[in-house]
């Protein structure tokens, strides 16, 4: 079930690692409620070449994500120590989630029988949801420049 634009985006918690997060820490979303606009990239499965390739240009923009007052939130139904080898050959600098139980890819509308969807919804500082896309194919994913594009529009 797609979550309409302009509709307040589902809370959740789950399982996180990364860059200065300490293990066995999870995240929230709404813990970034009221500072700053969150990316959430939902993708398919750590290590596969499009999702590489996608992560790696999130990790070369991530200045220009920083910039724009967003933060970068990786979510697929990978395990946290799949996500934690992932995260570190890459040399990730935004956190990735581990939502094993696809519970937030359901509440997003982008579970499938495969797995996680591809898939972005940009959230503003105050929760609401004002941009997503949801790749139909996994090789396909956004240029980053149109999700940049996408956040300026954000006040």
């Amino acid at each position: 079930m797609a979550i309409a634009i302009g509709a307040a985006a589902p809370d959740f918690s789950l399982p996180a690692v990364g860059k200065g997060i300490p293990k066995g820490s999870q995240i929230s979303l709404g813990a970034y409620r009221g500072k700053s606009k969150v990316l959430l990239a939902f993708y398919p499965a750590d290590f596969s070449p499009v999702c590489t390739s996608e992560m790696s240009c999130f990790r070369e923009d991530w200045g220009a994500f920083r910039a724009a007052g967003c933060e970068i939130l990786g979510i697929s139904s990978d395990p946290i120590s799949k996500h934690q080898e992932f995260a570190e050959q890459l040399k990730l600098e935004f956190p990735l989630l581990s939502d094993v139980d696809r519970v937030v890819s359901r509440q997003y509308g982008v579970d499938s029988l495969l797995g996680t969807r591809r898939a972005y919804f940009v959230i503003d500082s105050q929760g609401i949801l004002r941009y997503q896309h949801v790749e139909w194919l996994p090789v396909f994913k956004r240029d980053n420049q149109e999700l940049l594009e996408a956040l300026k529009e954000i006040v």
